[in-house]
């Protein structure tokens, strides 16, 4: 058992870190897939770029050598409006073959012979190219055609080759089509439009030197024109920046699985030693010093935790399958768009993790350790007598003063690490203060507890009253069982009051912003990353489609804002203030009317800001943000910010009126439709089907439906992780009762000579651990409390920038306690019945 505690609390965390790297290390600039890695990379800090900087680009060269790649990315949907996203890379054929021919050492393919790109190809805006691992994916041979959804259209495109893998590249993703740039400039309608441009310095004597050279130039030239100039490390970094915090936090509760096994660790080796008890008499009868012993159980202990590590290292590995489903899916609906790689482990997280597993072990065997070699041997002799535990858990005075000190930590600042993750570090020591803290005061609960046990409300039998006596004097190992009890219970609680919170400010934030009767997107849309837009036709079609009243507009800019990514929104929203779109201020403006977004005043324009962006970006009410915009800077005076937990990248709302000029773009991100009173919404809702059937249309209930399902598709991880304390947890009890009836051998001789049955020890091995159970879950529930809110209003605000409403699952505890109780009662009755039996009734 002690190593399958190791084992889980190694999983849990390695399963965290595996599923978390295999979930996002599938980002990448595709172009890597084709070519190999660029030097460089330009791309515009909003909208898009123009073709007509390539000639001033070439120019930069000089004479020196310089491959250049256009690039053109978008989002499609593959199998209809319910299916599979996929990106569409639109690149210089003949660029990009040439620079893979020569890093290749001048073996190059062509469309006919082995999947190359070919010139067959260039210009075609109805023919495609994918790697092995998309045509597998969707059962695709070159020569079959097949239908594409991008932005509001349907289009047919025809596979004209697959790509092998090049061992020199990375694998080319399997949700990555190929197009030849002219031929989707065409395709799409964006005649002369860039996503990026990369570059490459080919291979060469001064490679160096050049790319230096060319590095100092493409930074000024970024600069005189607006440009965001960076390396493509960094352009990955920056990207998975947006979901630091949430995989931070993630491995963070995964560690915290393995400081709950701490404690059982402990018991199960302090249980080992009341075993052993009478071997260690003898060892130091013979001579064996207090130092040899506590080596020897360090020793054994390093053995188990690495047993145990080894265990968990393959569990670990089974369950990162598993998770990154979940994780993956929520990168891909909350951050960016991601393929999944598949689950590997490396050398350092194998050895990092062993060490995780043998140094909680270590820690965990010290005190037992101290006491099989602290004890005299006439001591060791006796079977009863010890106290066990550990004796930091009788001092009620430093746990209040851990909790006091937990006060004063929550209210220290977060830093933000290298890596751009927010780290609540004053919330993540006032968690471990109050667990600590919780952990000692914990003792002082029993006897309250034994008190009201011995009350007439519950039968008073013999066994009855010898297990409420043992709970009025609790020993050193009822304490520690308890605290271990109540630290699983007081983690898994306070996720259950940061997930009921979280719904339900989400539930409520729904229901005040969803006010319109149908909501329309293109396809793909769910996906924050998405660029996906409806053409003027398609959506001044929609707002003339008969009974509709009115309008809300949205249009999404992802902008460069400080050096970080955001969104700007431009929006129209319908002017009924009693059918129309309401927002949930927590700043609110002077004139929250929608109108007050059309004005603008010496040049400076008014905005709302949400809350994840004022957090981000310092902006709060009254501050002008540099609003980057293809026209110029645009300065935005923030007058209001409102809660939005859709995204935690953060956005800026102006007038769409201006964005429309500030981008000369008409088109749409997202429509909601206000219908006239008496109108059937499911027969509009059909119509809008009928009529474009390559838009996602839903009523207001399904949207909310919607929501909500990824909502707990988000925490599919955090209830595993509840699931897995509660667990260990349970499993702890069993051991601690198993080395309390091993130190009571002489009062379980007495009690059967008093004619104690073996079924009526059990039950009150059953009673006794129930009341440990009762005090585990009265104290982990007292902690949650405190752990709850250190979650919403420290550690979530500073980790994600959202506000939520403080609420108790009152249904899931009360689920949670019967479960539990359930458990332990089991669990203690059969550990009292399996160590009923004595060694005189073996031999009788």
């Amino acid at each position: 058992m002690l190593t399958l505690i190791v084992a889980l609390g190694v999983a849990v965390f390695l399963s965290i870190r595996l599923a978390n790297k295999a979930a996002v290390s599938g980002f990448g600039l595709f172009t890597e897939s084709i070519a190999g890695e660029s030097d460089f990379l330009l791309r515009p800090r909003s909208g898009e770029l123009s073709d007509s900087l390539l000639s001033e680009l070439r120019s930069l060269a000089g004479g020196h050598p310089l491959d250049i790649f256009p690039v053109i990315e978008r989002s499609g949907v593959m199998g209809g409006p319910e299916g599979d996203a996929v990106r569409i890379l639109g690149i210089d054929f003949v660029a990009m073959q040439n620079a893979a021919s020569y890093s290749a050492g001048g073996e190059s393919h062509s469309a006919q012979d082995e999947g190359g790109l070919g010139q067959v190809n260039l210009g075609r805006s109805d023919i495609a190219i994918s790697g092995e691992a998309f045509s597998k994916r969707f059962d695709l041979s070159p020569g079959e055609s097949f239908r594409l959804f991008a932005n509001d259209q349907e289009v047919d495109l025809t596979i004209a080759a697959a790509l092998p893998e090049n061992p020199n590249f990375p694998a080319i993703p399997g949700n990555l089509l190929l197009m030849d740039l002219p031929g989707l400039q065409t395709l799409l309608g964006i005649d002369g439009k860039l996503s990026r441009v990369e570059f490459r310095v080919p291979p060469g004597a001064r490679q160096r030197q050049i790319r230096e050279e060319i590095g100092i130039r493409l930074a000024e030239f970024s600069k005189i024109k607006g440009l965001v100039f960076e390396t493509p490390q960094e352009r990955k970094s920056s990207v998975t920046q947006m979901s630091a915090a949430f995989r931070l936090n993630l491995s963070i509760l995964s560690g915290l699985a393995l400081m709950v096994g701490m404690y059982l660790i402990m018991q199960a080796m302090e249980a080992a030693v009341v075993k052993r008890r009478s071997e260690m008499a003898v060892m130091r009868s013979l001579g064996v010093t207090p130092r040899q012993i506590r080596r020897a159980w360090v020793i054994e202990g390093l053995i188990l935790g690495l047993i145990g590590s080894l265990l968990g290292v393959v569990i670990g590995v089974l369950l990162a399958f598993g998770l990154v489903g979940g994780i993956s899916r929520t990168v891909n609906t909350l951050y960016y768009e991601t393929t999944t790689s598949a689950v590997r482990l490396e050398g350092w997280e194998l050895g990092f993790s062993m060490i995780f597993g043998m140094l909680a072990s270590l820690v965990a065997v010290l005190v037992p350790a101290r006491e099989a070699a602290m004890t005299q041997p006439a001591q060791l002799m006796r079977q009863g007598g010890q106290k066990g535990g550990l004796a930091l858990l009788r001092k009620n005075s430093l746990g209040m003063m851990l909790l006091v000190v937990s006060i004063g930590a929550a209210f220290i600042p977060g830093i933000v690490l290298p890596s751009g993750a927010a780290f609540p570090i004053g919330g993540y020591l006032a968690s471990v203060f109050i667990v600590l803290g919780g952990s000692i005061l914990i003792g002082i609960l029993f006897r309250p507890f034994g008190v009201a046990l011995a009350s007439k409300i519950l039968p008073q039998g013999a066994m009855f009253r010898y297990a409420v006596s043992q709970l009025r004097q609790p020993a050193g190992r009822h304490r520690l069982t308890a605290a271990g009890l109540a630290v699983a219970i007081g983690m898994s609680a306070a996720m259950g009051i940061l997930v009921a919170s979280f719904e339900n400010t989400l539930t409520s934030w729904i229901q005040q912003l969803l006010k319109a009767d149908i909501y329309v997107s293109p396809v793909g849309i769910e996906s924050v990353s998405n660029e996906s837009t409806m053409s003027r036709y398609t959506w001044e079609s929609l707002a003339s489609i008969p009974g509709v009243a009115g309008v809300d507009n949205l249009r999404r800019y992802r902008v460069s804002i400080q050096g970080q990514d955001a969104f700007l929104g431009g929006a129209d929203y319908h002017e009924d203030e009693k059918h129309g779109f309401q927002m949930i201020w927590l700043n609110p403006p002077e004139d929250s009317a929608v109108t007050s977004l059309a004005s603008s005043k010496d040049g400076i324009y008014s905005g709302w800001a949400s809350e994840a962006f004022s957090r981000r970006f310092d902006s709060g009410v009254g501050k002008v943000v540099d609003l980057p915009t293809p026209g110029g800077i645009r300065k935005i005076r923030v007058e209001g910010i409102y809660a939005d937990y859709g995204n935690e990248t953060g956005m800026l709302i102006v007038g769409r009126k201006f964005t429309r000029q500030w981008f000369e773009d008409d088109q749409l991100s997202q429509m909601a439709l206000y219908l006239n009173e008496g109108v059937d919404e499911l027969a509009v809702l059909e119509e809008i089907r009928t009529k474009f059937p390559l838009l996602r249309a839903r009523t207001n209930a399904r949207l909310r439906e919607e929501s909500i399902r990824i909502f707990h598709q988000t925490f599919t991880v955090t209830y595993a992780l509840e699931a897995i304390a509660v667990f260990i947890a349970v499993s702890g009890l069993g051991l601690a009762l198993a080395g309390l009836l091993l130190e009571r051998k002489n009062e379980l001789g007495t009690l059967k000579s008093l004619g104690a049955t073996r079924r009526e020890i059990a039950s009150a091995t059953a009673w006794e651990g129930t009341g440990i159970a009762c005090v585990g879950l009265v104290g982990g529930y007292l902690m949650s409390f405190l752990l709850g809110w250190v979650l919403i209003f420290v550690i979530n605000p500073q980790s994600f920038g959202w506000t939520l409403s403080y609420k108790v699952p009152w249904l899931s505890f009360v689920a949670l306690a019967v479960l539990t109780l359930g458990i332990a009662a089991a669990v203690s009755w059969f550990v009292g019945y399996r160590n009923a039996v004595l060694r005189s009734d073996q031999e009788d």
